[in-house]
């Protein structure tokens, strides 16, 4: 894990078995900017979704395929990163599509 700013993080893949360490950190939000299916062994979101709310942690889908960058997705990752109240983990494959949306976000009209 990789941190951007004071409340934004970014990792590779994550599992359901790093929420609840997430969760006792002090993050209050995980991003997913990986499509489902992109890799063997992925979990798919809808897993993460669920466990994360299950600890009362808000998950949010924001995939981003090999090579673009979704402005849409950069403009609700700009809209989460106002609404969190806690830390917010980015993860992806490696952390980079997760650090460069952040990085677009920051440029995003409102």
């Amino acid at each position: 894990m990789r941190q951007i700013d004071s409340n934004y993080f970014v990792a590779g893949q994550i599992s359901t078995d790093h929420l609840a360490p997430l969760k006792e950190a002090g993050f209050s939000a995980v991003c997913c900017m990986r499509p489902d299916g992109e890799g063997f062994g992925q979990p798919a979101f809808s897993e993460i979704e669920a466990a994360a709310k299950a600890l009362g942690m808000n998950a949010y889908y924001l995939p981003v395929a090999g090579g673009s960058m979704p402005m849409q997705h950069a403009s609700k990752l700009k809209a989460v990163l106002r609404e969190e109240k806690g830390k917010i983990l980015g993860y992806c494959a490696s952390g980079g599509r997760s650090t460069m949306l952040y990085q677009l976000a920051r440029q995003a009209a409102a």
